[in-house]
C-alpha cells in the first residue's frame, strides 16, 4: 500500500496594510478625511462646504441699499465664484463680466463715491490702460483724483500713466499733487469692510472664516501700482534735486502714518531709507512690520490648511472683525497689543520663519537637482 504524500499547511497570507486616510480638524465638521498630501485639497474642501453661504452673500451684496456693499458685489461678483468654480480652489484674478462692469461703472459715475470709483477703475483696468472701450471710456484717474483730490493713490497711478506718456511736467504735478495729500487710499483693502455687514446671519463662523480668506486673496490681487509708480519717480537720480527728495519724503511719510496695510508700511519705510530718513527709524519701522506680519500669521484665518479648528477660526473671526472695524493695520496693531509679546520678539520670530522656508526651499532644490536659489 503506496504511503500518501503529506502535503505541508498553507502558510496564512500576509495581512494587507492598510494606509489609514488622512484626517483634518475642521469646526463644525469634526475630523473630516482630506488628503493633505494633496496641496489644494483643503481649499476645495472648504469651498464645496461654504458655496451656499457665498452665494447668499453675494446675493445680499448685490441687492444691498448701501452703495459701497452693492458695488462690491459687483467687483466681486464673477472672482468670488470663480474661486468657488475653479478646482483648485482659489482664482482671484478673475475677470468681471461685461454686465457686472457695465453696471458698476454706472454706479461710479451715479454714486460721487470715490471709493466706488475706485472699483471701477479696477474693474476697467483704467489703472493700467488709457485706452478704454465700451462703458469703460466713461471712467478715468482724472476723475478719481478730482473726486478723492486729498488721496495720494490716484495722483500716484496718474504719475505713472503720465510717465508712460514721457509727459514730464504732468508726472512733476501729479506727484506734487501726492506729496501735499494727506491720505493714501487704495480701497481694495476695503472690499472686506465695505461686504461683511451683509454676510448672512445664519453663516456658520466656518463660512465667515473661509469666506473671509477669498476676499483677502481678491484684495490681494488688485493691482498696488502706486508703490511702483513711487518708486520709479523717487529714482537715486531723481532724488539729487532737493526738491524731488523732499516730495518723496513727504510721499513715504504719508504711507507711514496714514496707510491702511501691511504693504503702505512697508513702502513707505523703504522708500523713506531711500530719501534719507536715519538707519534708526528705518529699522524700527520695519522691526514693525515684521511684527505685525507674525501676529497676523497667528490669529489671522486661515494662516494655514491645517488651521481650521474652532479655536482657530473664533481668532480669524474675531481679528476680521477688527479688520471691517479700522483696517489690516489697524487690526494688527491691535492683535500686537493683546499678544502679550514686544515688537522685536515678534519680529525676530517672523524672520526666523522667513529664514525656515528659505532653507525649505533650498533643500527642496537640492534634491531635485536644482540651481541653489540666489541670496
Amino acid at each position: 500500500m503506496a504511503r500518501s504524500s503529506e502535503q505541508s499547511p498553507a502558510k496564512p497570507a500576509a495581512p494587507k496594510l492598510v494606509t489609514p486616510t488622512p484626517t483634518l480638524e475642521i469646526c463644525g465638521l469634526g475630523r473630516v478625511p482630506i488628503d493633505t498630501s494633496d496641496p489644494s485639497a483643503v481649499a476645495r474642501f472648504l469651498a464645496s462646504r461654504t458655496d451656499k453661504a457665498g452665494r447668499r452673500w453675494l446675493s445680499a451684496l448685490l441687492n444691498s441699499a448701501d452703495v459701497r456693499a452693492r458695488a462690491a458685489g459687483l467687483f466681486l461678483e464673477s472672482k468670488l465664484m470663480g474661486m468657488h468654480a475653479n478646482e483648485q480652489g482659489s482664482d482671484p484674478v478673475q475677470p468681471l463680466e461685461d454686465q457686472s462692469r457695465d453696471t458698476l461703472v454706472q454706479l461710479a459715475i451715479g454714486a460721487n463715491d470715490p471709493a466706488v470709483y475706485a472699483m471701477a477703475v479696477y474693474a476697467c483696468n483704467a489703472d493700467t490702460q488709457t485706452v478704454l472701450s465700451g462703458s469703460c471710456q466713461q471712467i478715468s484717474l482724472d476723475q478719481w483724483a478730482s473726486l478723492d483730490a486729498d488721496n495720494a493713490v490716484p495722483w500716484l497711478l496718474a504719475v505713472r500713466q503720465a510717465r508712460a506718456r514721457k509727459d514730464a511736467m504732468t508726472e512733476a504735478a501729479a506727484f506734487a499733487r501726492a506729496a501735499n495729500a494727506h491720505k493714501t487710499d487704495g480701497y481694495n483693502f476695503s472690499l472686506y469692510a465695505f461686504a461683511e455687514p451683509e454676510l448672512p446671519s445664519d453663516a456658520t463662523p466656518l463660512d465667515r472664516a473661509y469666506l473671509a480668506v477669498e476676499l483677502i486673496g481678491i484684495e490681494s490681487a488688485v493691482g498696488s501700482l502706486q508703490y511702483r509708480s513711487a518708486s520709479l519717480h523717487c529714482s537715486d537720480a531723481a532724488m539729487q534735486d532737493d526738491g524731488v527728495r523732499q516730495q518723496c519724503a513727504a510721499v513715504a511719510e504719508l504711507f507711514v502714518s496714514k496707510g491702511t496695510n501691511l504693504l503702505d508700511l512697508g513702502f513707505g519705510a523703504h522708500l523713506g531709507g531711500r530719501a534719507g530718513w536715519s538707519k534708526a527709524r528705518v529699522a524700527s519701522l520695519m522691526d514693525e512690520r515684521d511684527a505685525l506680519m507674525q501676529v497676523i500669521a497667528q490669529v489671522g484665518p486661515g494662516n494655514s490648511d491645517d488651521h481650521w479648528t474652532c479655536d482657530d477660526v473664533s481668532r480669524g473671526n474675531a481679528y476680521m472683525n477688527q479688520w471691517a472695524r479700522w483696517d489690516e493695520l489697524g487690526a494688527a496693531r491691535d492683535a500686537l497689543e493683546w499678544s502679550g509679546e514686544t515688537v522685536a520678539e515678534l519680529a525676530q520670530k517672523q524672520r526666523d520663519f522667513i529664514d525656515k522656508m528659505r532653507r525649505d526651499a533650498q533643500r527642496g532644490q537640492e534634491a531635485a537637482g536644482q540651481p541653489e536659489l540666489a541670496p
